[in-house]
C-alpha cells in the first residue's frame, strides 16, 4: 500500500463519498492487518512493526469489518430516521443476520453475543435482559456508517448502534467522541485527542450541545432522562483519565522517530473497551495526519496501520478503528494506494457499500 499527498483540510460534499470510501477500506485493512496477530503479546510480535498480510486479507469479522457492513445495509433500509423504533429495528435485524452468519467463526465478541441472544429471545436493548451492561469496544468498532449519517441524526445514530449491544455509558461516550472525530476528521487531524479533551470539557462545563441534542436525547430515553448526567457518568468512569493519558503520549511520541514509538499501548490501555480503544485510535490518527499540508505525519497511513497492529491488546480492533479515522480524514482518491487483497465475499461488499453514503445523504 502506498499512500498519494494530502490535499486540503477543507471538503466539500462531493468530497464526503470519497471519505467514507477511504474509510471503509482503511478500517478493513486494519482490522486484517491487525488480526493477524489479535491475540499475540507485544513481546512475541514476529516483526516490529508487524507486515501487512502476505496473499489474501482476512478480516476478523468478529465485531469490525461485518458488524461495519451490517451497519450500514441497516441504515440503508431506512427511509425515515425520525421513527426510531422503526431504525432500532433494521440495525437490530442485519446484527442478527451477522450473528447467524456462517462467517461469523473468528473469534466474535462475547458481549455482541450475548446481547444479540437476548434480543433474538424477543428482549429490547433497554430491558434488564437485553442488551449487556458493558463497555466493551463492539460499540466503537463499527460506527463510521452513522459517522457519516446526515444531520440531525448522526450523533443519536451513532449512540444507538452503540446501545443496541452495549449500553454501559462508559461505551457510548466514547462512541460519540469517536464519531464525532470521524465526522469531522478533514477539520481535527492532527489534534484529534485534543478535540476529545475539549468536548469533553464542554459537557462538564454544562455548555455542550450534545446534552441538548433532541435525536440523542430520544435515543436515550428508554434509559434516562437526563443526558448531561449520563455523559459525565460515561467521561467520570474512566474515560475521561484515559484521553488525558493517550493526549500525554502522543507529546512523549512526537518528538520521537516511528521506529522508537514502541508498543501503542502504554499507558493508556489495551483496547478491549471502548475508552481505551477510540483514546489509542485517536492517538494513532494524530501520528499520521498532518493540520498543516506543508508539514509530513509522522506516520503514513499503512505505517499507522502498522504501528497500531504491533500492540500489546486488542490489535485488530485498534488497527481497524484506527484506519477508519485516518481514511475519513482524506478526501482524496485511492488515499491507501493499492487496494488490499480482501477476500471476494468482502472486496465486493466494501465496494457497494463505499458507493453509497448512509440514507444517500452528504455529512456536513
Amino acid at each position: 500500500m502506498t499512500v498519494t499527498p494530502s490535499m486540503s483540510h477543507h471538503t466539500t460534499p462531493a468530497d464526503t463519498h470519497i471519505r467514507y470510501a477511504n474509510a471503509l477500506t482503511g478500517l478493513a485493512a486494519g482490522d486484517a492487518w491487525g488480526y493477524q496477530v489479535e491475540f499475540t503479546s507485544y513481546t512475541r510480535m514476529p516483526a516490529y512493526p508487524v507486515a501487512p498480510p502476505a496473499g489474501a486479507w482476512t478480516v476478523s469479522d468478529s465485531d469490525d469489518t461485518q458488524m461495519t457492513l451490517a451497519l450500514h445495509r441497516a441504515l440503508g433500509e431506512v427511509h425515515d430516521f425520525d421513527e426510531i423504533e422503526t431504525v432500532t429495528d433494521a440495525i437490530a435485524r442485519q446484527f442478527l443476520l451477522w450473528q447467524v452468519d456462517p462467517d461469523n467463526t473468528r473469534a466474535p465478541g462475547r458481549t455482541c453475543m450475548t446481547s444479540l441472544h437476548n434480543l433474538r429471545a424477543g428482549a429490547r436493548w433497554y430491558d434488564t435482559d437485553g442488551a449487556v451492561e458493558s463497555a466493551g469496544c463492539g460499540a466503537v468498532m463499527r460506527l463510521v456508517p452513522t459517522a457519516f449519517a446526515p444531520q440531525p441524526y448522526w450523533l443519536g445514530l451513532s449512540a444507538l448502534q452503540a446501545v443496541i449491544t452495549h449500553k454501559h455509558p462508559r461505551a457510548v461516550v466514547p462512541a460519540l467522541l469517536l464519531a464525532d472525530a470521524t465526522r469531522h476528521a478533514p477539520e481535527y487531524r492532527a489534534r484529534f485527542l485534543e478535540h476529545a479533551l475539549t468536548t469533553a470539557a464542554q459537557i462538564y462545563n454544562g455548555t455542550s450541545t450534545w446534552s441538548t441534542d433532541p435525536y440523542l436525547r430520544e435515543v436515550l430515553a428508554p434509559i434516562t432522562g437526563d443526558v448531561t448526567s449520563y455523559l459525565v457518568e460515561g467521561l467520570d468512569d474512566g474515560t475521561a483519565d484515559i484521553l488525558t493519558a493517550a493526549a500525554g503520549r502522543l507529546e512523549q511520541l512526537r518528538p520521537l522517530p516511528p521506529a522508537d514509538f514502541g508498543d501503542p499501548c502504554v499507558g493508556i490501555g489495551e483496547g478491549w473497551e471502548s475508552a481505551s480503544a477510540v483514546a489509542l485510535a485517536l492517538l494513532v490518527a494524530d501520528l499520521a495526519t498532518s493540520s498543516d499540508d506543508d508539514a509530513a505525519a509522522a506516520l503514513t497511513g499503512p505505517e499507522a496501520l502498522a504501528w497500531a497492529s504491533t500492540s500489546n491488546g486488542d490489535s485488530d480492533s485498534i488497527a481497524c478503528i484506527a484506519g477508519g479515522l485516518i481514511g475519513s480524514a482524506h478526501p482524496e482518491k485511492d488515499y491507501w494506494g493499492v487496494a488490499p487483497t480482501f477476500e471476494p465475499r468482502y472486496a465486493e461488499e466494501i465496494l457497494a457499500a463505499a458507493s453509497r453514503l448512509p440514507a444517500g445523504a452528504p455529512a456536513d
